[in-house]
């Protein structure tokens, strides 16, 4: 901001605001806080902060944080927007002075946005995300030890078991806050819940396992019957979570052994991860490799790279690993041919491939790798492309092939081939000589 500047002086606004008395100053802020509603907050919260006023702060959450109307799916975003200034200043004030009396505001705070979610339209999420902020927010500041542990584990209950079922509160993250006494609290609360068959009495369940370190119970909540690699990845996880290496080993090897599904690749991702903090290269390599070979594909392919250019043994791996995606995947087998720098085998390979089976967007990478070498290869494939893309009738594919099409034109001029290239322009135009904006866009693009 400080480096933005007038059109017509082209003084740096830094400089402008330097220059304002105070007067004048006063009528710049007045006059935006009348505009804009996030700028009139922050003068509030500024204010309160200069008091250290936390009931002038309490007033702009119920100001700010609240709203009775439903928040349609074009207002929701900048809703959030200007309650960004409530929680930034809730965020300060925790790291400046956490104390019991913040932690209650800001389960008041979260109470609030998430009954505002309620009804409101928030398909980008930005409303959800305030939220998380303010959990988070909300457990480091118990971090702090400014929490009555016995009243934090019931507002956890409260708020998960009876406010609302959008947002979990986990106690292995609060564990510090709640010492061995709110520990005993939401253990007690959760007990008295033994027959429900919620989802939320299940996590707390599954968590306090995790929070004991109870293998056996981790196992029965989160692996049930073990016959989905979901199942094992949870143990595996939990095993992770709690620090104990050779157990999530065991379970991911035991979950790629059993079951079957894409879920799997968690556990290879999960087993590497381990053996990458051991410092055990040749082992992620036998196990990218054995994924590679089991369901493979081009992220299956670049995982199996990494792994042997870390031993240096990609010149080695390298045949085998493209053998096998050619044989299961030709599509990735020739994204990985470009993505590999051999555009000439991906070239060879494609020609051999029924068109379609390759895509539009791939022949255009490989068009793109041609133009240099082979400027004439390419304008046939982006002529194609083009034809395809306008069998919609639409501005945006009449966009996109008039796009394709300048490309081929430079294809062409390169090739020495433009004459033929006009030919086709002339034919296309006469074809869709009934689309006029698709003309006119092509008028625009001196496709003529």
């Amino acid at each position: 901001m400080a480096h933005r500047t007038t059109g017509r002086s082209r003084v740096p606004v830094g400089e402008l605001v330097g220059s304002l008395s105070i007067e004048q100053l006063r009528e710049v802020v007045t006059a935006a806080a009348d505009r804009h509603e996030d700028v009139e907050r922050t003068v509030r919260l500024i204010t309160a902060r200069a008091d250290d006023d936390l009931a002038a702060l309490r007033a702009e959450v119920d100001r700010g944080l609240r709203t009775r109307r439903f928040l349609p799916y074009g207002e929701s975003s900048g809703w959030a927007h200007a309650a960004r200034p409530v929680v930034e200043e809730l965020r300060r004030r925790a790291t400046s002075s956490p104390s019991a009396e913040l932690v209650e505001l800001l389960q008041r705070a979260i109470g609030h946005v998430v009954k505002v979610i309620e009804h409101a339209d928030d398909s980008d999420g930005t409303i959800g995300d305030l939220t998380r902020e303010l959990l988070e927010l909300h457990a480091t500041t118990c971090d702090s030890g400014a929490a009555d542990p016995v009243r934090l584990a019931a507002w956890m209950v409260r708020f998960r078991f009876a406010d609302q079922d959008l947002f979990e509160v986990d106690p292995v993250r609060y564990q510090m806050a709640l010492g061995q006494e709110g520990i005993a609290a939401y253990r007690q609360a959760v007990a008295a819940r033994e027959h429900d068959d919620t989802f939320a009495v299940r996590y707390a369940r599954e968590r306090l396992a995790v929070l004991d370190g109870d293998t056996e119970k981790i196992v029965a909540l989160l692996g049930g019957d073990l016959t989905s690699p979901h199942q094992f990845v949870q143990v595996a996880e939990a095993m992770a979570e709690l620090g104990r290496e050779d157990d999530v080993l065991v379970w991911c090897e035991r979950g790629i052994a059993e079951t079957r599904g894409w879920q799997t690749g968690r556990l290879y991702d999960l087993a590497c991860e381990t053996h990458a903090r051991r410092g055990e290269p040749l082992e992620t390599l036998r196990l990218r490799r054995s994924q590679h070979e089991r369901m493979p594909s081009l992220s299956t392919y670049n995982a199996l790279r990494r792994a042997a250019e870390a031993t240096d043994a990609w010149s080695v791996e390298r045949d085998a690993a493209r053998a096998v995606l050619r044989q299961r995947d030709v599509r990735a087998f020739v994204d990985a041919l470009l993505r590999d720098g051999d555009p000439d085998l991906a070239w060879d390979v494609a020609q051999a491939v029924p068109e379609e089976e390759l895509g539009s967007d791939l022949w255009l990478r490989l068009a793109e790798s041609r133009e240099r070498a082979n400027p004439a290869d390419a304008v046939a494939v982006y002529e194609r492309v083009a034809d395809g893309v306008l069998e919609k009738t639409d501005r945006r594919a009449y966009a996109c092939a008039a796009r394709i099409l300048k490309r081929a034109r430079d294809a062409a001029t390169a090739a020495g081939e433009l004459q033929s290239f006009g030919q086709h322009i002339v034919k296309l135009r006469e074809q869709h000589r009934r689309r006029p904006t698709l003309i006119a866009m092509l008028d625009k693009a001196g496709l003529r």
